[in-house]
């Protein structure tokens, strides 16, 4: 049990100085243009969900060109 706890902390720490030298090394200012990137995609990906849910069937028949 407490192999398992140290082995724990241990990988918990390996992330957090991985992901702290990750931040520290790369401009804070391309980690912002890419999240803002990915949020952006996430919001357009919902708001096709929401339109896509409120679109009723046409009981027009399409016309032939």
């Amino acid at each position: 049990m407490m192999q398992r706890l140290l082995f724990a902390l241990f990988f918990a720490a390996l992330f957090l100085g991985s992901a702290g030298a990750f931040f520290l090394y790369v401009p804070p200012l391309s980690i912002a243009t890419v999240v803002l990137i990915v949020v952006g995609l996430m919001l357009m990906f919902g708001l096709g969900f929401q339109a896509g849910a409120r679109t009723e069937k046409s009981t027009i028949p399409p016309t032939d060109f």
